[in-house]
């Protein structure tokens, strides 16, 4: 089981993520978003070191950057790390199930 960074309540950021047109990984892993000062952060992870994390000047840019460091990982994925090898266990679940 992979591990979710925590943030304090009145930093996450309430995102509607059906309303967009995001990319496929983003609706499918729904990234924890939240706000440090002007700087949104998108992570899924233990925390911003470990966890797959994007960051940027609105939501959007965020989840955006998030999706670009996923594909990034996934290039070379580092299987010690939670939750890469969580992404690479759904995306191998959701290939079985189509």
């Amino acid at each position: 089981m992979m591990e979710q960074m925590y943030v304090q309540p009145e930093q996450i950021v309430s995102f509607e993520f059906s309303r967009f047109r995001l990319p496929q990984y983003v609706n499918e892993f729904k990234p924890l978003l939240f706000k440090n000062d002007e700087v949104y952060f998108a992570v899924l992870g233990s925390d911003l070191k470990n966890g797959i994390c994007g960051k940027g000047e609105t939501p959007e840019d965020a989840l955006m950057d998030w999706n670009d460091q996923l594909r990034e990982v996934l290039r070379g994925p580092d299987l010690d790390n939670p939750a890469i090898r969580y992404v690479l266990e759904t995306i191998n679940a959701l290939k079985r199930e189509i």
